[in-house]
């Protein structure tokens, strides 16, 4: 099973200004973004803890991310589960993918494949196409499911009309070798390839 690692940290920390409650909190924000982004990671650890024990989603999200890379705090993938978790029992999209990730992987937990699928299964189901994708390959192949390849054939066309390259390339194969019990169509192909 193929599966991104963390997405990348420069776009997903662009969420920090949605919905920001106040000024100083956006400003707080602003200079939390602008110290991670100059790689001044204890800055920012120290600007998105105080927001993130209050309960803020996103500087959740943020400490997860830092904890996950060991910028900034020492490297610790328990530290980083507790905070995604957090944030994702919340609604943040990409801090529940983050936490399929971490039971998938076993970092900072025991390897829980059905744990990831529940995780995935909530993103999924608000749009997220990473999250489509990995439950796509989970139901291709029956990880912690059984094998379904028409929920995996729906959730991989999700994921590839966001623009999903793993999603696309996914579909080109199926159709291109008639896998998952597909018959080759060459026509159906063609639409998915790059």
């Amino acid at each position: 099973m193929t599966h991104k690692t963390l997405l990348p940290i420069f776009s997903i920390l662009l969420i920090v200004f949605v919905l920001s409650p106040s000024n100083g909190q956006a400003d707080d924000r602003a200079q939390a973004l602008a110290a991670y982004q100059a790689g001044q990671y204890k800055e920012a650890m120290q600007i998105w803890l105080p927001m993130a024990e209050k309960g803020d989603a996103n500087a959740q999200y943020n400490m997860g991310i830092l904890y996950r890379n060991g910028q900034g705090v020492e490297q610790n993938d328990r530290q980083a589960l507790v905070w995604f978790t957090q944030a994702a029992q919340q609604g943040l999209l990409d801090a529940q993918y983050n936490t399929g990730l971490m039971y998938m992987e076993g970092r900072g937990v025991a390897s829980s494949k059905l744990d990831a699928f529940k995780w995935w299964e909530l993103a999924a189901s608000k749009g997220h196409a990473e999250s489509q994708h990995n439950l796509a390959v989970m139901y291709a192949y029956g990880v912690a499911t059984g094998v379904d390849t028409k929920k995996a054939l729906e959730l991989w066309r999700l994921a590839a009309a966001q623009g999903h390259q793993g999603a696309r390339q996914a579909l080109f194969r199926t159709y291109t070798e008639g896998l998952f019990g597909m018959k080759a169509d060459p026509e159906q192909a063609r639409q998915w390839k790059d």
